[in-house]
């Protein structure tokens, strides 16, 4: 989910600040708590010390007839709230409603010893116990006297409520805030990438002005030099590579043509010496050697023929003619023509539409592959698939050497010794134009091995 920049920008920037809000909301929320239950301590602290206050200017005097136990005011009242206890030298005057197990022994101990101290112990539930401890000097056998009161702390958990709903809200703006933040910075980083990947992508489709623009980023603009310096070196190159290949492709052209002029000339003479040679006995020097100029004038014919029809491919000059036509009597003239009788056909009789002249060179030229570089029989099979007329080429040879599948398919590439007989034949163009008329036509030639059966394939659409 997260192998896009984009994805990872606005993840990144969006938990750094609901982090930061968090945690900023938690700080200010203990800070805060601590003042809302100070405040509500001193307000009950006001309270009782102004009570205490109002208490310590009355005299106190014993009960008659309690023998000096029990002490009272000159109205028989202490004066205090009814819910306020209040000991005397540590027994109880009133008992209010202060539990016995709500004071802490160190806090009464530290009251009895202590006069005129305040002290107070936050409870449980919200309540807070104050106490104060006192000398009453007109007093009779009174030491010490104190006071305790639980009072609860009015509007403290109503109070946190709210602090907790605005850190809430707090933390949930500053996420929505991080995240519209994270976008715009996503955008401004992701912006000059998409343009790099447009430009790219123009660059990829040959358009040879595609440049970025210039920008005052300091790294972008460094950047943007970089990339279009990179491209115009890249361009200069292709320029040279270029102006080398349309040399090289006029230098062929122009190879090919000069030589037909001669070639139109040794072709007949060389059926001339082949028809004299025939009539010498076999193995006359003669005879061996008129063959041998007759073989390889006809072999420089077809590197000529080879050379200027790859010519006319690169150039882009090459015309298909299509026209209706049926398959496997073309291929079955082309054989017979070629003197290639041993070579089987096998299919019923199919017609196609595509240049009848193409498919037929393609074709020929596989079998005169499988014949130079295989092993016989030689066996074409003519067939359809869905969408699809297939022609097989198969033969008994050795096949490509495993990794060269491809290869073969390259100009000038020639077959290992392991798949030549002889050592003869060709100058390794036949299947590059093979290949290159199929994908002409539309079609595809392709290379595999069956068993112990080597099966060069041609597809073409229906």
């Amino acid at each position: 989910m997260l192998k896009g920049l984009r994805a990872r920008i606005l993840a990144i920037i969006a938990v750094v600040t609901c982090l930061t809000a968090g945690v900023t909301g938690i700080a200010v929320t203990v800070v805060v708590r601590d003042w809302v239950y100070q405040d509500a301590q001193d307000a009950v602290l006001t309270a009782f010390r102004h009570d205490m206050q109002s208490f310590e200017g009355r005299p106190m005097r014993p009960v008659p007839g309690s023998g000096g136990q029990e002490w009272a005011t000159p109205s028989e009242s202490l004066g205090l709230p009814s819910d306020y206890a209040v000991e005397v030298d540590g027994r109880t005057v009133q008992a209010g409603t202060v539990r016995p197990q709500d004071i802490p022994a160190q806090m009464r101990a530290e009251l009895e010893r202590v006069p005129s101290l305040y002290r107070f112990q936050r409870l449980s539930g919200g309540r807070v116990l104050v106490a104060h401890s006192m000398n009453r000097p007109n007093a009779v056998d009174a030491d010490t006297l104190v006071v305790y009161s639980v009072q609860p702390l009015d509007d403290v958990q109503q109070r946190l409520d709210r602090l907790t709903l605005v850190v809430l809200v707090a933390v949930g703006g500053s996420a929505l805030l991080g995240i519209l933040v994270a976008l715009v910075v996503a955008r401004i980083v992701i912006r000059p990438l998409s343009r790099i990947q447009s430009v790219a992508a123009r660059v990829t489709d040959g358009d040879p002005e595609a440049r970025l623009p210039g920008t005052t980023v300091t790294e972008l603009r460094d950047l943007t030099q970089t990339f279009n310096s990179m491209l115009d070196r890249q361009n200069e190159s292709i320029d040279v590579l270029r102006r080398q290949d349309e040399r090289s492709r006029r230098f062929v052209g122009d190879v090919s043509h000069e030589l037909r002029s001669p070639l139109a000339a040794l072709v007949p003479a060389a059926e001339v010496l082949r028809e004299e040679a025939a009539a010498l006995e076999p193995g006359h020097d003669l005879r061996r050697a008129s063959e041998l100029v007759a073989a390889e004038v006809d072999t420089l014919a077809g590197l000529v023929d080879d050379l200027l029809e790859m010519t006319r491919l690169d150039a882009g000059a090459a015309e298909v003619r299509s026209e209706p036509f049926e398959l496997v009597g073309a291929l079955r003239e082309a054989l017979t023509a070629r003197g290639w009788r041993s070579v089987e056909l096998d299919g019923a009789p199919l017609t196609v539409e595509s240049d009848r002249r193409r498919v037929v060179a393609v074709v020929t030229n596989l079998v005169g592959n499988a014949i130079r570089h295989g092993a016989p029989p030689v066996a074409v099979t003519v067939g359809t698939a869905p969408g699809e007329v297939v022609v097989e080429v198969r033969d008994a040879g050795p096949g490509v050497p495993e990794g060269d599948a491809e290869r073969v398919f390259g100009r000038f590439a020639k077959g290992q010794e392991a798949r030549s007989r002889g050592g003869g034949g060709g100058a390794g163009l036949g299947l590059a134009i093979a290949r290159d008329n199929a994908r002409l036509l539309g079609g595809e030639v392709d290379y595999r091995r069956d068993g112990a059966t080597t099966v060069f394939r041609l597809r073409l659409a229906r």
